[in-house]
């Protein structure tokens, strides 16, 4: 797993220079006592910091006790938000700055401490508890802060330990969830492919060709293997794409359309809060992008002539965006409309690739065939099953208003430009 990596990091073929942070990862039966031998010859194990949260304790106290270090516990419904990252924060600066943090448990924990340990300049470690989600070696940290979605540069982790007894004991929904996530790749690979072409973001095809092998061996293991079997190809798959955005510098492999419509759902805006989790949101989220894509396809005869500023207008953000517009303004046009990742695109951008584009989309599988697949392993297909409502404004306006939650080049933000900008 580590292997194709490092060598990526090593001498990419591409000729460019690839970070990698995280240079040990042991998923196998005894990785606990691989992390305790870790952190004691390494660091001041009596001054290492296990985080942890209410559900994950149990596995918290496997590591500290033998350290003889300190556990900090957050609430077992802990986000990752400014509220959280404030109590760990406050926790490290008046008490002894730890030697290392040990994050323990799923997502939210892992984006707590890795956002607290890069505030603090703390090395920290992975020890996922569930195969639920791929930040487990990402190294930005998604974030709700102040109600919008943000994705902040952070601390990767410099080693992981999963242990199978562990992770393969988590309740089975968690490793659905983990399915969903990775199902997202497919829209997420397919508009960075996307952008590649449009407007020449860097795309290296040896990160890419990774994100795939990691895409296609949990859709295969989801399909074939019983759910008690599931966990392991699951986890390995997560890793390998926190390895990719490590490797990409940013969370371009792992994260697109599919992902922003996740993210838009967590900001409340036109939902109720809801306790879906995120790796769910994420696959109902790529059903729906995959209908949207295949259904408005005809868009690449278009010429473009955005009128950028009208498409990020308080008039058309604020009717969804409410007390959040000037931040997701300030996201999608930071230094004026020059910034807009809309301005890279040329007037024939798409109609001279019109070819090529329409190649890529019939190639994209059905919604169907991604329903069928995250269904099989127990994990929601529809918009009901995540408790959101299923009306056709609400889709709709999900559709059209979840690629503002980034200033990211995705396929839907063009779908959106087109329709906003008149």
């Amino acid at each position: 797993m580590l292997k194709r990596a490092i060598a990526i990091a090593e001498r990419c073929p591409c000729g460019r220079k690839h970070p990698l942070s995280t240079s040990v990862i042991e998923c196998r039966d005894g990785a606990t006592e691989l992390l305790i031998r870790y952190i004691s010859g390494r660091y001041d194990p009596a001054r290492a910091l296990v985080v942890c949260d209410e559900n994950t304790a149990q596995y918290a106290e496997r590591i500290a006790s033998p350290l003889g270090c300190r556990m900090f516990t957050l609430s077992g419904s802990a986000h990752a938000n400014e509220i959280y990252t404030g109590i760990l924060s406050d926790h490290i600066k008046n008490t002894d700055i730890p030697s290392v943090m040990i994050a323990c448990g799923s997502g939210s924990i892992h984006d707590i401490t890795r956002f607290c340990a890069h505030e603090n300049s703390v090395s920290f470690v992975s020890y996922p508890t569930a195969a639920s989600v791929d930040g487990f070696v990402s190294g930005v940290a998604a974030m709700t802060m102040h109600g919008q979605k943000l994705t902040y540069p952070s601390t990767s982790p410099e080693a992981l330990f999963a242990e199978p007894s562990v992770f393969c004991g988590a309740p089975e929904r968690l490793t659905a969830s983990g399915v969903g996530d990775m199902i997202g790749k497919i829209t997420a690979l397919f508009d960075w492919r996307v952008s590649n072409i449009l407007t020449g973001e860097e795309l290296c095809p040896e990160i890419y060709d990774l994100m795939k092998s990691a895409l296609s061996s949990v859709i295969d293991a989801s399909r074939s293997m019983p759910k008690d079997r599931l966990a392991i190809p699951v986890m390995e798959g997560l890793i390998l794409s926190g390895l990719a955005m490590q490797l990409s510098g940013n969370s371009r492999p792992a994260s697109g359309s599919e992902h922003h419509m996740s993210h838009f759902w967590e900001m409340h805006v036109a939902n109720a809060p809801t306790d879906a989790l995120h790796g769910e949101k994420v696959g109902v989220g790529t059903v729906l992008m995959l209908s949207h894509i295949k259904a408005t396809a005809d868009i690449v005869s278009q010429e473009i002539d955005f009128d950028i500023g009208r498409i990020f207008s308080r008039d058309v953000v604020f009717p969804v965006y409410g007390t959040l517009t000037d931040g997701i303004i300030g996201e999608n046009i930071p230094n004026g409309i020059t910034s807009s990742a809309l301005a890279k695109l040329g007037k024939r951008s798409l109609s001279s690739n019109a070819e090529k584009l329409r190649s890529m989309i019939s190639s994209l599988p059905d919604a169907g065939f991604v329903k069928d697949a995250i269904e099989r392993v127990g994990a929601p297909v529809t918009l009901p099953m995540l408790s959101l409502p299923d009306g056709e404004e609400f889709v709709s306006t999900s559709l059209y208003y979840s690629p503002y939650v980034r200033n990211r080049l995705t396929f839907a933000k063009i779908i959106s430009a087109f329709r906003f900008e008149r």
